[in-house]
């Protein structure tokens, strides 16, 4: 058996058994390290694919839980359909604000998109009418058959199980080597045919569109949204876990994930006023110490998502 399907294998197999050994409160932070880590492979598929750093990116998880919340709660929309379309919102404003984002490259790039990530921050907050301003919206629970922990925890796990294997089949696929040509050297990869401006615009819709799903898991999963979904400071969360887990490579969000939660778990635990302080100085630490981040000390090699095509 190929070793990246034995990896997929063993923890498919642990993910399902967990929950049945495990208490709530590990079952609702395995439930938050699936979204976070979502969150963080869709950042990285710009960020470690295609050499794109966002620092607004929160905006369209934002979109994504704001979307399922207004749907399901003043549409009447069923939790379902409410989540399906949920990334779709989210892929446009991608969409509209990515159409002006990938003009520019480097710093210019981080920081419009820095600004567009404002813009709906703004507007969720002062929209009070609609998304509820700083209030939120609140009671956006799932259905009864998902009330429960465990039983929105495996919902969890087959709605962004689904998504890391689509977000792996377009790393591996001619768009995500083009991607990968365009980060190494973008006038090169001009010369030989790429069109670098519209691949960085769909893999930025695509990366909106994952973290729309996200977000939406998350909306029903937390009961309310609010408007800290979309600021900055949310922005860097999936910055923070894709250089815990490691940059440029697929599992690397994955392995940040669970680090970065586990940590804030425990240091919050340990010291419940001045967790943010220490949680930063380790998150320090272990980006200088690991430059290939967590799964450096698995083997780089062994991490790398295979071709899906024949050379």
């Amino acid at each position: 058996m190929p070793r990246g399907i034995a990896l997929w294998a063993i923890g498919l197999a642990a993910a399902l058994v967990l929950p049945l050994v495990l208490s709530t409160f590990f079952i609702v932070l395995l439930i938050e390290i699936a979204v976070v880590a979502l969150f963080a492979t869709a950042f990285n598929l710009l960020m470690g694919f295609g050499g794109m750093v966002s620092f607004g990116h929160a905006a369209y998880f934002a979109l994504g839980a704001y979307a399922a919340a207004l749907l399901a709660q003043k549409a009447g929309w069923p939790m379902l359909a409410a989540l399906a379309a949920a990334p779709f919102v989210a892929a446009l404003g991608a969409l509209v604000f990515g159409f002006f984002i990938v003009r520019l490259t480097h710093t210019y790039f981080a920081m419009l998109s820095l600004a567009f990530g404002q813009i709906v921050y703004t507007v969720i907050f002062k929209w009070t009418g609609l998304t509820g301003g700083d209030n939120g919206l609140l009671n956006i629970w799932p259905p009864a058959l998902l009330r429960s922990q465990t039983a929105y925890y495996y919902f969890t796990l087959l709605v962004i199980g689904t998504s890391f294997l689509g977000l792996h089949a377009i790393v591996t696929s001619p768009f995500g080597y083009a991607l990968r040509a365009i980060r190494e050297n973008p006038r090169r990869a001009r010369f030989i045919g790429v069109n670098v401006r519209r691949h960085q615009l769909y893999a930025f819709v695509l990366s909106g569109f994952f973290s729309g799903i996200a977000g939406g898991v998350f909306a029903f999963h937390n009961g309310s949204v609010f408007p800290d979904f979309a600021f900055f400071t949310k922005s860097f969360e999936p910055l923070v876990v894709v250089l815990l887990g490691g940059v440029q490579s697929f599992y690397g969000p994955l392995a940040g994930a669970f680090g970065f939660k586990m940590l804030e778990w425990l240091i919050s635990k340990w010291a419940p006023i001045y967790w943010p302080l220490f949680l930063g100085a380790i998150v320090i630490a272990v980006i200088v110490l690991l430059p290939q981040g967590f799964v450096g000390l698995l083997g780089r090699r062994a991490w790398r998502p295979r071709p899906s095509i024949a050379k």
